[in-house]
Formats: structure tokens, sequence, C-alpha cells
């Protein structure tokens, strides 16, 4: 069964630990200093990746309806479930149970000790296999989506998107390659100490070939874009014909007369207004007066009359208190209420 390792209901075997003699024991420290040391080195790099296969997965919803007929953006889903089942197989969560499960430490002079069966052993050699070949699965479609999207690119078709697919894609090429070697170092440092591992009475045998060693990927591998004739056109053996069509006299249009430039005379000085309370607001009279003038030039120009810093509902409110106060025969108060509010506000 060569294609155990990317079955999706594996079984998990139970977690149970066996003693065993001491010196037939594989090396406790051993196991926990490499399942840590890949812990520190993995990551930093994983969360950038979860990142980067998150802004795929965007790209692709929003563009969904324009690429979704194209050969390209097939491999770009399959890149983004590719990612998903990264997210299903949880690596590190498997690592860190099979770590908990190591002694703290061993004694020199301790006779036995508990170690885990070879069945947990063998499942998390099976996951390392499932999470390296799901990594090479990543980059195969991230180098078969980058090649048509080159080809697409030299037309200016989609051509924002698709420098942005392309700048993704390349970015989790990259992060393939480095985690997947990560998971190849720790794999081979564990792949030889399976052997020391016991056996239990209900031992599960994992019908897999588990290699002895894995390849690296390669971290420098770049992309070589294929040329635009083989690209694009099926290149004939002899040499083709050029269709060359007769192009129309194409008619100059006539200028439009549209007139001349009318010359209106501008006003360069605006005249200033000045205000004096004493002339203006000396009596009641002469108040209603200026009141009346004012209302007339906030109408026309607002810019332009002497109670511009006045809000309107300002200007309504204190006008409409100075009748009320003449009403009420308390023309001294009206008066004095309304300069001293149009002086506070011009002023």
């Amino acid at each position: 069964m060569s294609d155990l390792w990317n079955e999706f209901e594996l079984k998990k075997p139970p977690q149970l630990t066996v003693t065993v003699p001491n010196k037939n024991a594989p090396s406790a420290r051993r196991l926990q200093s490499a399942i840590q040391q890949y812990f520190r080195r993995h990551r930093p790099q994983e969360v950038e990746f979860a990142e980067t296969s998150a802004l795929l997965g965007r790209l692709m919803a929003r563009r969904k309806n324009s690429f979704h007929g194209m050969k390209g953006f097939r491999a770009v889903a399959k890149c983004n479930a590719a990612t998903c089942r990264l997210l299903r197989i949880d690596i590190t969560r498997e690592l860190e149970l099979f770590h908990g499960s190591l002694p703290d430490f061993v004694l020199n002079s301790a006779e036995t000790v508990e170690m885990p069966t070879q069945n947990i052993f063998d499942y998390v050699l099976i996951r390392l296999l499932n999470t390296h070949g799901v990594y090479g699965r990543i980059r195969e479609c991230c180098l078969q989506a980058a090649e048509y999207f080159a080809k697409l690119i030299r037309n200016n078709f989609f051509m924002d998107t698709i420098i942005l697919l392309l700048a993704v894609l390349g970015k989790l090429y990259s992060l393939s390659a480095l985690l997947g070697n990560k998971c190849v170092e720790l794999y081979n440092q564990l792949r030889p100490m399976r052997e020391k591992f016991p056996l239990s009475e209900k031992s599960v045998h994992y019908d897999i070939n588990m290699p002895e060693k894995l390849e690296n990927f390669s971290e420098n591998q770049t992309l070589d874009a294929p040329n635009a004739e083989s690209t694009f056109v099926n290149t004939p053996t002899t040499n083709p014909q050029i269709v060359v069509r007769s192009l129309k006299p194409t008619k100059v249009r006539k200028s439009l007369d549209v007139g001349t430039e009318v010359s209106r005379p501008t006003n360069t000085s605006t005249q200033t207004k000045t205000f004096n309370a004493d002339v203006e607001l000396a009596n009641v009279e002469s108040t209603k007066r200026f009141i009346v003038n004012e209302n007339v030039s906030r109408k026309q120009s607002l810019k332009q009359s002497l109670t511009k810093d006045i809000l309107p509902h300002e200007w309504i409110g204190a006008t409409r208190l100075f009748e009320r106060k003449l009403l009420a025969n308390d023309h001294k108060k009206a008066l004095s209420i309304f300069r001293k509010f149009i002086v506070n506000k011009i002023s």
C-alpha cells in the first residue's frame, strides 16, 4: 500500500508506553532535541506560510468568475486544496503529542525506561512523509500556475491581478522548499531509531515502505519562462504566409468655429464695509434698519455681509429675541442684548 501516506482517514494508534531495558531503548535526549530544534526553526516560516496561503485563498475567491475555466486557475485551486490538506494533517500537533509521551529524563543508573510503541513512532514518520509529499504537491501546482499566468501577462491580460498572483505563488514555492527541507531533516534524524522502539501486544503493522532517507527540495530553483514563439504559436516547418490588409484613408476633421472669447470686466477690488456700533446700533430705529439691511445682504451674498461670521441659526435667534423684547416694551434691554451680541461677533 504505497499511497498510505496520502490517506485522509489514517487510523491513529493508541498512546501506549512500554517498559524496555535502558540499553536497548532509543535515546530520549536525541529525540527531544531533534523535535525541539524542528519547532524552533519551523514555526517562524510556518506563520508566514499560513498568511500567504490565506492570501492565495482570498485572491482565488475574488477572481473565481474571471479565471474559473482556465488551466492555470485550476492549478491555483489545487494548490489551495493542498494548503488546506496541511491544516488537516497538523504535523505540529502530532509531534507535540509524541514529544509529550517521551520521558522527561532518563537516569544513567536506571535499568528500564518507559518508551512509546513503534506504532506511534511509525504514525509520526508517516505524517512526516505526508507533509513532505504535500509540500511537493504545492510546488508542482505553483509551477503549473506560474507557467500559465506568465503566458497571459505578455498580452496584458489582468496585469495587476496576475502580478499579485505570481508574487504569492513564488512565495509559496520558496516557503514550501524551506519547510519541506526541515521535514526532510527531521525524518532523516528519526528514521534510524525506528527499530529500537518496542512493539506492543496489539501492534498494527502499517503496510508502507518507509524510505531510509528523503531528498531535499532545491531552494534556489527558478522558473524558466518558455519562449513566446513556442508558447503561443505552433511554428510550422515552412515559412508562414503574411496577409497584408489595405488601410482606408482617414478623413481629417475640420476645426469647428466656436466664435471668439468674450472679455468680461472683473472687479479687482471689492468694497469693504465698515461697521460702527455707535452709529448703526445707536437706538431702536437704527437697529431695525440694520437688521433689515443685513437680512437683504445675507440673502444676496453671505460672504460680503457684515455679519458673515454669525451662523444662520444664531442670527435668527438674536433678531427674534430683539423683537420679543420690543413687544414686551423693554426697549433698553433689547438694544443692550442685541448690541452686545453683534459687537462680540463682528469685532
